[in-house]
């Protein structure tokens, strides 16, 4: 064990609070009781005008690449903040680790994934206004993190499959994974069996967490209950795809990715009030109420398209309910293992519509992956997360 360090945790702000906030929470709350000093330097990455490290830049040129100045206005903040105090500092969220230290670690679960592994699925959908410049700028940014990131002492890799992205875009090899375990401070009643209420899917209604999959697939189920939990800037079009479903002759299993999930979600039409279907939308709920939901689902559906990690997958199998994940999931599909903790299908409604209907009709293998579920779950403890997380430590102070 290390002499007591003074350790800071970089932390782009967002201001959105999710998984990672709790990871590095968890991660601060570790160290401290290590007997670590910890400081937490945050960076707003919202920026208050149009303007890197000083210099204006023109509105249209700056709205012509939305992602790319923004970022590197935070970057240049990073850039130049004094962490000299410092013993140890840990890097978070890209672009963090721009930030100049000897001694740095890095918990590292995605670069700007719009200029790298999500490049052309985010152009594919019609985000970038410009494609052209938008190729450009990534260009641009992945010439100006590589330095940054060949400083890296040591990556704590979220999933094999980010530290695949260290390898394949970067050529760095000097990482391992480090799997979090469940959200710091939840209380989890007991793992029950399949439940008989609504299946579940838990996460933000953002790009690319294809919570439109879902809305599909259960339009293919229409006698299956199906509750959608969270919010997020496309959760207007998900409601439209629902009322556009109930209410026309389309054939949920012939949409297109297009259709679904792989455009802007801007310009959903409106859905009356009292629209009601097998989908509930449920927004944000209390602890308390989502872990009733868990015990009352008989599955869980974790769609995501190349998800860093995945810890609704770990908080579903610890309930004892197996989960659903696609194939191109990325580290959902390192947690879930096909007809042992959970189903791994196509991404399409209707590959994901049939899994959901196996585990409902099949209580008896909805209980065995689940129940295979829990014992996986339990190794993902913060105990043996700790011991990841100070395994990287010595790499770094070694």
């Amino acid at each position: 064990m290390p002499r007591p360090l003074r350790i800071a945790f970089l932390k782009p702000e967002f201001g959105v609070t999710g998984g990672l906030e709790a990871v590095v929470g968890q991660l601060e709350a570790i160290a401290r009781a290590d007997g670590h000093e910890v400081a937490r330097l945050g960076v707003d990455m919202r920026p208050p005008r149009a303007a890197v490290a000083g210099l204006e830049i023109p509105r249209p040129v700056w709205d012509a690449a939305p992602e790319y100045f923004p970022y590197l206005a935070g970057r240049a903040e990073f850039d130049r903040l004094d962490v000299r105090r410092f013993d140890l500092v840990v890097s978070t969220q890209s672009p963090s680790f721009a930030v100049r230290h000897p001694r740095h670690l890095s918990v590292f679960y995605h670069h700007h994934r719009v200029y790298y592994d999500l490049e052309e699925v985010y152009l594919r959908a019609g985000f970038a206004p410009d494609e052209t410049v938008h190729r450009e700028a990534g260009k641009l940014v992945r010439e100006l993190d590589q330095p940054c990131l060949e400083q890296v002492g040591w990556f704590l890799a979220g999933s094999g499959a980010v530290a695949e992205r260290l390898v394949r875009f970067n050529g760095l090899t000097n990482a391992s994974v480090f799997h979090a375990g469940l959200i710091v401070g939840d209380e989890r009643p007991p793992a029950t069996g399949p439940g008989t209420g609504a299946v579940l899917s838990v996460g933000r209604h953002e790009f690319p967490k294809r919570t439109e999959l879902v809305v599909a697939a259960a339009h293919l189920l229409p006698e299956v209950e199906v509750a959608l939990v969270g919010t997020g800037g496309r959760e207007a079009w998900a409601n439209a795809l629902d009322h556009r479903l109930a209410t026309s002759d389309d054939d949920p299993a012939a949409l297109t990715d297009e259709e679904t999930w792989c455009n802007t979600g801007q310009g959903a039409p409106a859905v009356p009030d009292g629209h009601r279907s097998n989908v509930e939308f449920a927004g944000r709920v209390s602890d308390a109420e989502l872990a009733q939901r868990f015990a009352d689902a008989p599955c869980v559906v974790a769609p995501a398209f190349q998800e860093d990690y995945g810890l609704t997958a770990i908080e579903a199998m610890a309930q004892g309910k197996p989960v659903i994940v696609c194939t191109d999931g990325g580290g959902l599909t390192e947690l879930v293992e096909h007809e042992r903790t959970g189903l791994v299908v196509e991404p399409t409604p209707a590959a994901i519509a049939a899994a959901i209907e196996r585990l409902t009709s099949d209580r008896d293998l909805a209980a065995e992956l689940g129940a295979n579920g829990v014992r996986r779950a339990a190794e993902l403890s913060w105990e043996a997360a700790a011991d990841e997380w100070r395994a990287g430590m010595e790499q770094v102070l070694a």
